[in-house]
């Protein structure tokens, strides 16, 4: 274990992370849900539809929660965790006997060395530990190494921007000697609280909240490996890795259509689309992490409106997304603090998104059957794209 890595691990077994929670079911309850969960997300990973029979489950990086809850919320798939803390691995063994979570398995270890279990995996969840790693690029290969041909991986990264002001914090604490104490935490809660609401560190401790625990201030602000990548790095890193590029988890932050000005959207849309989302990055301004789906290079199933393909397809909510009538009779789609205005035969076309239907069943219904075929395909193209890009519907064949 090299020097990096034997001080990752000791963090993560003095200060187990994320915050352990002993109640599965009433997490479920509150609506919570993880963004890697295939129940949930299954169209983002495999828009080409769901591999058949049980899913093999990798959780990398575990930490004290993860891997239980795609077990208890995927009971007919098989999980494994794999995390460097026998600390968060212990709270894992918890809630596998409290929960009787007999598809789940748990191994102690360095995510570089996961071959070693000798076994491949359908589904590949990391989610904000890459960045940790001495060599991000091992990581990432090793995982790819237990893929299966036609698996699907989601990861997390932190991404610069709506980091700056926690880099700006961590090299002050560096720079100073602050150290994984007791005492030292105490110190970084009293310059939080003592730092100007101007600093960039302000607006991302307001929505953090692991700000507000003691392993989540070490993890944020005297973490002893913590990088980050920009948009563009994220491609070049995943092409490094010999891995496809499938799509980011969540459009709406990525795409220009719902937090750019329209006045700049034609300049934007001018461009390639791999320019789009690093510019989008920099407008928005607000990023903090990095989240998305990569498969081996000839299984990606990227998502597209051009031809006639997309008929086929059927369209699913955004787990986070709700059509509303308002008291004007109009209608809006709301998620995550967004709304967005839409015209009563789009909310039809939305309500309706519940995975039972095609796009093309969806057309030979009325009302839309009654207009021309061309024009209520070129109304349904427009739509979904829309949809697509604003991260409100996710599509599967």
């Amino acid at each position: 274990m090299d020097n990096v890595t034997a001080k990752v691990a000791r963090q993560y077994t003095d200060y187990a992370y994320p915050e352990p929670f002993e109640d599965l079911d009433e997490r479920l309850a509150r609506g919570q849900f993880d963004a890697c969960d295939p129940r949930l997300f299954g169209p983002m990973l495999w828009p080409e539809g769901r591999p058949e029979g049980p899913l093999r489950i990798l959780s990398a990086g575990c930490g004290t929660v993860q891997a239980a809850v795609l077990a208890h919320s995927n009971r007919d798939a098989s999980v494994v965790g794999v995390d460097l803390s026998d600390a968060s691995l212990g709270h894992q063994r918890y809630l596998r006997e409290k929960f009787d979570l007999q598809n789940l398995e748990l191994f102690q270890g360095d995510i570089v060395d996961v071959a070693e279990i000798g076994r491949e995996f359908d589904l590949i969840v990391c989610s904000g530990v890459l960045h940790h790693l001495r060599d991000p690029d091992a990581g990432l290969r090793a995982l790819r190494s237990v893929l299966a041909p036609q698996g699907a991986m989601f990861v997390m990264v932190y991404a610069p921007i709506g980091r700056t002001g926690v880099y700006l914090m961590q090299d002050a604490f560096r720079t100073i000697g602050l150290r994984q104490t007791p005492e030292d935490i105490e110190l970084v809660r009293a310059v939080l609280k003592a730092t100007p609401s101007s600093h960039p560190v302000a607006a991302f401790a307001a929505w953090a909240d692991d700000v507000h625990y003691d392993a989540g201030i070490v993890d944020i602000f005297l973490h002893p490996q913590d990088r980050s990548y920009s948009v563009e790095e994220v491609l070049d890193w995943v092409e490094r890795a010999g891995l496809g590029f499938q799509g980011w988890l969540d459009n709406m932050v990525y795409f220009p259509h719902a937090l750019v000005s329209p006045a700049i959207l034609p300049r934007i849309e001018a461009l390639p689309l791999q320019k789009q989302w690093a510019v989008v990055e920099k407008l928005v301004g607000m990023t903090a992490k990095q989240e998305f789906y990569l498969r081996h290079p000839g299984s990606v199933h990227q998502v597209s409106f051009e031809g006639d393909h997309w008929l086929q397809y059927r369209p699913y909510w955004f787990p986070v997304a709700e059509l509303k009538q308002e008291g004007d009779g109009g209608f809006r789609i709301h998620r995550t603090g967004q709304q967005f205005i839409v015209g009563e035969p789009e909310a039809i076309l939305f309500s309706w998104g519940d995975g039972t239907r095609t796009i093309a069943q969806m057309l030979d219904e009325p009302p839309f059957s009654a207009f021309p075929e061309n024009e209520r395909r070129e109304f349904a193209r427009a739509h979904f794209t829309r949809m697509w890009r604003m991260g409100l519907m996710m599509f599967q064949k």
